[in-house]
């Protein structure tokens, strides 16, 4: 019987920590793979970059104004462009000396 505990045991020991990663949002938020997508630079509203610390791919995650997740590579000049882009829209929201409208 105590072989089985210490199977039982280990098998939960195990489960624990991916169950807890999902939950955080961890695992289940990683980009697996580069999208082909080209988005229009007015459909996206923020992106954050995601670091292979975390998940197994370094990509440029964009998010759509519909909430959709579009993961970029880093190095191609259309992400660039879209981040830079981005980078000047919001910093013009943020902008307690920006004129409104511009």
């Amino acid at each position: 019987m105590t072989g089985l505990s210490l199977i039982l045991l280990l098998a939960v020991a195990t489960m624990v920590p991916l169950a807890s990663a999902q939950d955080q949002g961890g695992i289940s938020n990683c980009c697996r793979k580069i999208s082909q997508t080209n988005p229009r630079k007015e459909q996206l509203t923020e992106y954050y970059i995601q670091s292979p610390a975390a998940c197994k791919l370094r990509v440029v995650v964009f998010i759509t104004k519909k909430g959709k997740r579009i993961c970029s590579d880093p190095d191609k000049q259309m992400t660039k462009t879209r981040m830079a882009y981005l980078d000047k829209r919001n910093w013009k929201r943020m902008d307690p000396l920006a004129a409104p409208g511009t």
